[in-house]
């Protein structure tokens, strides 16, 4: 038996689905409109030890701007239950959790945002003096790596809220399409037992006309109905 991931419920807790998505939707162009703001196209940057150079801000920049409309069609996708814009959605959620992915990998490989050992500073020293700044350094740098982490949590979330509100509209649309068609079908099958209640009468009039008829009329009527 597979590990099956069910959709989310339309209600969480005190809030629907689509608030959720909404929420996570403003947040999500927070962060792309933080990032567009804060690059630097004409120096590097040193985060954590890692010098970003202007092409790369400019690169990541570009990338998060392109997410600026595709975050305002998605939010109006979950308003109006447009499965096409969610799907847009979804695709650019997918490669913004390949970037931060990339951007954890780059960090722990060689992100250090401090040295233990100060240029110019004497190497000899106690055993307590020189474990206090690499445990610094290991918060510092664990620090940077959470926030990392909790991105791409952040990232995962807003996948899984979007992929629910994708199959809870797919479902009431079926829904709403059976809804509409149960009319219908009532007036056809309404009309069928109409037209079987007119050929009915017409079968019972004609019987009762030939059963009126002399019989002479009757035989010669229905040998101008073979004829």
């Amino acid at each position: 038996m597979g590990f099956v991931i069910a959709p989310a419920p339309t209600v969480l807790g005190t809030c629907s689905l689509t608030a959720a998505l909404e929420i996570a939707c403003f947040v999500h162009l927070c962060i792309c409109v933080f990032f567009v703001a804060s690059v630097q196209s004409d120096k590097a940057v040193v985060l954590n030890g890692v010098e970003v150079s202007p092409l790369m801000q400019c690169s990541t920049a570009a990338w998060f701007l392109i997410g600026i409309p595709v975050v305002i069609y998605a939010g109006v996708g979950a308003c109006f239950r447009v499965e096409s814009h969610l799907t847009t959605y979804l695709q650019y959620l997918v490669a913004t959790l390949a970037v931060v992915v990339s951007w954890i990998v780059i960090f722990t490989k060689y992100g250090n945002s401090c040295v233990t050992v100060p240029p110019g500073a004497v190497q000899k020293r106690s055993s307590m003096v020189s474990e206090a700044p690499a445990f610094v350094c290991s918060v510092s740098n664990g620090m940077v790596m959470f926030w990392l982490t909790a991105l791409m949590g952040a990232v995962i979330s807003a996948i899984y809220l979007a992929w629910s509100m994708k199959v809870y509209i797919r479902s009431r649309t079926e829904t709403e399409l059976l809804r509409y068609q149960e009319p219908w079908q009532l007036a056809q099958s309404l009309a069928d037992d109409a037209a079987a209640e007119q050929a009915r009468a017409a079968k019972q009039l004609h019987s009762k006309l030939m059963a009126s008829m002399p019989r002479d009329a009757t035989w010669a009527a229905q040998g101008a109905a073979q004829f």
